[in-house]
């Protein structure tokens, strides 16, 4: 199914704010990208939102850091730190960060820049991480990952090879580029719309999709996808706007990600192999206009989220699962 709109060139300006009653967002073509979003600073620092279970309180560790995009922590508790501009950093509390070297190069207009950073579950014995990235040109660019070994007593990233690079697109925002890795050696990657929003609907391309290969960068034999002709042999899932946090629960074998709506709409997800999420024909938000998108938030065979957030955006990012399984934290 193909679902698009056009899309002209007309200025938007969207300004975010706390009340939703009158949107102060003059006329745009529906679904199209605002060329300036104004943001109002929110009345508190960031919080953690929850799905359930109990109350967290954030306290600073380290810092500060140039755009930190995501973490990932070692046994001995020191923590690695990936920043937008592509620098990786090694923490031990207490005492100065040290810079690691070999850092793939990383394109940082828009959003893009060094996205994500995952610990192979074998790190211990293996030393191995995974980035996410763009990379490409203004003209077009790329999400890949790579895998490389770190090196603690120099400083250094060796081994590095690219297991994975998307198919390209134009804008460079709404990226996805979120990881989430299996213990029985799967990795999973989240590419967002980047404002080609019927692409999502598309099997063609990586655009709204949820990625699913293995840690040497091969494609499973068992993807939904991989016998469907035109098919990206790597979609797990697709109809997806912008993932940006992705979760495997190694107990219940499930996926989860939370999602950017557009105007309201977030959602947290069950991803599922082969299922349509829907974007953007059905979605619980609206665009920046104010205007309706799609057909609605529902129709019979797309997926419905777990929950969502409406009429105001969350802007939710970087999920994770707790280690009491009962409990599943946003």
């Amino acid at each position: 199914m193909k679902y698009g709109f056009a899309c002209a060139g007309v200025v938007a300006l969207a300004a975010i704010s706390a009340a939703f009653a009158a949107s102060p967002v003059p006329d745009s073509p529906l679904g199209c990208p605002p060329s300036k979003t104004l943001t109002i600073n929110p009345a508190r620092d960031a919080e953690l939102v929850l799905a359930g279970g109990p109350a967290l309180e954030p306290v600073q560790i380290a810092g500060p850091f140039d755009s930190p995009r995501s973490a990932a922590f070692l046994a001995d508790g020191r923590f690695l730190v990936a920043e937008r501009p592509g620098r990786l950093q090694l923490v031990t509390p207490g005492a100065p960060n040290r810079e690691i070297a070999g850092v793939p190069a990383v394109l940082t207009l828009g959003h893009g820049g060094l996205i994500d950073l995952a610990l192979d579950p074998e790190f211990a014995a293996n030393g191995t991480i995974y980035f996410s990235y763009l990379q490409g040109d203004e003209a077009a660019s790329t999400i890949r990952v790579m895998k490389a070994r770190l090196d603690q007593h120099n400083d250094k990233l060796t081994d590095q090879k690219i297991i994975f690079e998307s198919t390209p697109g134009v804008r460079h925002e709404q990226l996805g580029g979120r990881m989430a890795l299996t213990a029985d050696g799967y990795l999973f990657l989240s590419v967002g719309d980047r404002w080609a929003m019927e692409q999502a609907q598309s099997l063609a391309d990586d655009l709204g999709a949820i990625v699913r290969i293995r840690t040497d960068g091969s494609i499973p034999d068992d993807n939904p996808f991989i016998s469907t002709p035109g098919a990206r042999p790597e979609i797990w899932s697709y109809g997806h706007r912008n993932p940006q946090g992705l979760a495997f629960d190694p107990v219940k074998r499930r996926l989860w990600s939370d999602e950017h709506g557009p105007q309201g709409g977030d959602e947290l997800n069950l991803v599922v192999a082969g299922l349509n999420y829907g974007w953007p024909i059905i979605t619980y938000g609206v665009d920046y206009s104010g205007r309706p998108i799609g057909t609605g938030n529902s129709q019979a065979g797309l997926e419905q989220p777990v929950r969502t957030w409406v009429p105001i955006s969350i802007a939710p990012s970087g999920l994770a699962l707790e280690a009491d399984p009962t409990h599943e934290v946003l």
